[in-house]
């Protein structure tokens, strides 16, 4: 398999995990419904984050990782989790006053937008017209799924508050993405923002009535929403965000309320009519768009391009014996990996100095490690070689 086959294998399975995550977190909805449908939004928010920070907490504690390893990151995660609180407490303050249906589609819609200009202004990554195309459709979308369902509310503090919940979104899904490419596991970096965001969130849980937690329903309701719906939802996010660009992970969470209208409609059974069946044909075909778009990792019309761990590797190992060691590397621009390609310091870390700028053909080019293979710190082990 050559080396553009392996990339696009490689991001059409990320894909897929994206897609899966935002299935499962369409499910909350309904969950609620069957389990506790006198539950305080607010309240099972608040306990959603908790359990969910705790999930992902021993998930990163299983996989060998030190709260000690957050150190480095830990300003960034705590805006991270900022923004976690941000997106609970306006997301459920849009439901109330507008309801759910608006709430969620001016929350999801905008999601993708915010996250787009964070990324051309910030991350300095213009979206492709793949992408945005993809998420223009999946917003018409889901705006023809809520007005599907007669629920909705004009309340101007209810619309702020949903756009400051996509603004939430979009926010924690880039420091994410960074801290992730900076070297830090994804799972570690998901427990650390949603366990703060958790903290932040705890005065919801008094201020929303917590009596339903009480009866043996809501028992499984609070363990399903947050190892379910925020335990492995964003650990398979976290992944996504390893290879995906913030972007395009948030596009394609737009799955979540497609999955929850489908659900409402075949559990619940709640009609949402002619146009409610046509939007989520439109969010079926703007999903596959996105999710088949060249990445925004790579600016579009430039010779770079994004490499994968295991290619950054074979680069440096047709050196000589003489390669520095190589650490936190996610995605390593440069600028191709034929025979004689540059190899130097551009896009990733070297714990080593290279004596001179050279070729991957030419044994003299850096002084390191003796020819031996590498670990790199902050790899997943399938892809070390």
């Amino acid at each position: 398999m050559d080396l553009t086959t392996f990339e696009e294998t490689s991001t059409a399975g990320t894909s897929g995990v994206v897609l899966f995550a935002g299935v499962l977190c369409g499910t909350t909805g309904t969950a609620l419904a069957r389990l506790a449908p006198h539950a305080s939004p607010l309240s099972a928010g608040a306990m959603r984050l908790l359990i969910g920070g705790i999930t992902l907490a021993a998930i990163a504690l299983v996989g060998g990782r030190r709260p000690s390893d957050l150190a480095t990151h830990r300003g960034w995660l705590a805006a991270g989790a900022v923004a976690v609180a941000l997106y609970q407490i306006c997301f459920f303050t849009g439901t109330t006053r507008t309801g759910v249906a608006l709430a969620t589609v001016i929350a999801l819609g905008s999601a993708p937008v915010f996250s787009g200009i964070i990324n051309a202004t910030i991350v300095r990554r213009p979206p492709t017209a793949a992408w945005a195309a993809g998420t223009t459709l999946a917003v018409v979308g889901i705006t023809l799924i809520a007005r599907s369902q007669p629920s909705a509310r004009t309340d101007v503090g209810g619309i702020i508050a949903s756009l400051g919940a996509g603004l939430g979104w979009a926010i924690y899904a880039m420091i994410g993405q960074q801290r992730i490419r900076a070297g830090l596991d994804s799972t570690a970096c998901m427990a650390a923002m949603f366990t703060g965001g958790a903290v932040l969130s705890l005065p919801l849980l008094a201020i929303g009535d917590a009596r339903w937690m009480g009866s043996g329903k809501g028992v499984v309701l609070s363990l399903y929403l947050g190892i379910v719906t925020v335990g492995v939802v964003y650990t398979c996010l976290g992944w996504g965000l390893r290879k995906l660009s913030a972007p395009t992970v948030v596009t394609l969470t737009l799955a979540e309320p497609m999955t929850a209208a489908v659900l409402a409609t075949l559990v619940l059974h709640q009609a949402i009519g002619a146009a409610g069946w046509i939007g989520i044909g439109i969010v079926l075909a703007a999903l596959v768009i996105a999710a088949r778009a060249r990445d925004l990792s790579a600016a579009p019309g430039s010779r770079e391009r994004a490499l994968s761990p295991v290619a950054v590797v074979g680069c440096v190992e047709a050196g000589s014996p003489s390669v520095p060691l190589i650490v936190s590397v996610h995605q390593v621009v440069a600028s191709g990996l034929d025979e004689g390609a540059d190899c130097d310091r551009t896009g990733f870390e070297l714990t080593g100095t290279p004596q001179r700028r050279g070729r991957a053909s030419d044994p003299r080019s850096f002084a390191g490690t003796g020819g031996r293979p590498v670990r790199r710190a902050g790899l997943p082990a399938d892809l070390d070689p």
